[in-house]
């Protein structure tokens, strides 16, 4: 009964991220995306911008071209779920700097910092 009550707590907060967010279109104008800091605050952006270069990353090879890392790229946000209008948006937004970014060696979460979907890890001072 326990396992059956955290799932439909699960749902409840899906379906609020997913009414919160509606419709198939993002609103851009609703996030500042170029803002430091600001896409990292969206819960979830860290973690979808992660889960799509890395699909995307698997999927394409060195003589890929830009239309069809653009074609996964948008492939990928129509899997994402309910994080999917947030993802199209991400994507439209920064699709030519994703393009060239995934053509190079760097590791996914070093891309999703620089665009600011990741918070940088912090620094431990002692």
């Amino acid at each position: 009964m326990k396992i059956v009550s955290v799932i439909l707590v699960f749902i409840l907060i899906c379906s609020g991220f997913a009414y919160d967010w509606g419709g198939s279109d993002y609103e851009e104008d609703s996030l500042e995306m170029g803002d430091a800091g600001v896409v990292a605050k969206v819960p979830g952006m860290c973690w979808a911008c992660k889960w799509l270069l890395n699909k995307v990353k698997k999927s394409i090879s060195a003589d890929s071209t830009k239309d069809e890392i653009q074609g996964k790229l948008r492939a990928g946000c129509e899997q994402i779920g309910f994080l999917r209008s947030m993802c199209k948006g991400f994507v439209k937004k920064y699709v030519s700097v994703l393009v060239e970014e995934l053509s190079t060696t760097d590791d996914v979460r070093t891309i999703c910092v620089s665009l600011k979907a990741c918070k940088p890890k912090e620094l431990i001072y002692l």
